[in-house]
């Protein structure tokens, strides 16, 4: 009965700890392998970005092969979550380029809905924690090159057309979708930070086509 009171004791504690610090420090949680610290900074948002394929081909053996994208993706300041560290993921101009990280924040969710494109083969850009270059010509955009994944995904691109599941989108699997919009939240949410955090964007109509 001691041990059970100790080990609930230290359980509250740590659960303290994590939302307590004002003002707040960065956070590290995982689930899912999505690492997540906190930062207010700039950062490039690419949760409904359109991508381009980056082709490779193998001379060896003659095959070509899609295992990168190059993304549009937004550049906004402010609160985001990410993988790596705050300084990590700051801005850098180098040679008159600035580069900056993808990380994640729901900005976009009252003006967006959520597009399920659940085939089995379906191939999206995992934009999280990827390397990003700011579009000399418009500082708003970046292009965030990210890695190939196929499986069942969710984004905030294709403006609801099933369609548009036929293109590359920078996307999340359902569970690392909802553990993003769910955390983002709650941090939010637990440390009053602003602006106030969105709800996780609502569906696309099943109906639309």
């Amino acid at each position: 009965m001691r041990v059970r009171a100790i080990s609930l004791i230290a359980s509250i504690l740590v659960t303290t700890s994590l939302f307590a610090a004002d003002p707040p420090k960065p956070v590290v949680q995982k689930l899912e392998q999505l690492a997540s610290t906190f930062c207010n900074q700039t950062y490039a948002l690419c949760i409904k970005a359109p991508c381009s394929p980056i082709v490779t081909h193998n001379k060896k053996d003659g095959t070509y092969s899609i295992e990168q994208a190059d993304c549009v993706c937004d550049v906004l300041s402010g609160w985001s979550m990410g993988p790596g560290s705050c300084d990590k993921r700051a801005p850098e101009t180098v040679n008159g380029r600035t580069f900056l990280i993808s990380t994640y924040s729901n900005f976009f969710n009252k003006t967006n809905l959520t597009l399920s494109c659940p085939s089995s083969s379906q191939m999206w850009a995992w934009c999280y924690g990827s390397p990003c270059v700011v579009d000399e010509k418009n500082p708003s955009k970046a292009v965030c090159t990210c890695p190939i994944k196929i499986s069942p995904s969710m984004t905030l691109g294709g403006e609801c057309r099933q369609e548009a599941c036929n293109g590359i989108w920078s996307a999340a699997t359902p569970a690392n979708d909802a553990y993003a919009n769910n955390t983002f939240f709650n941090y939010m949410t637990e440390h009053n930070l602003q602006p106030p955090p969105n709800p996780p964007a609502k569906d696309c109509p099943t109906t639309t086509q």
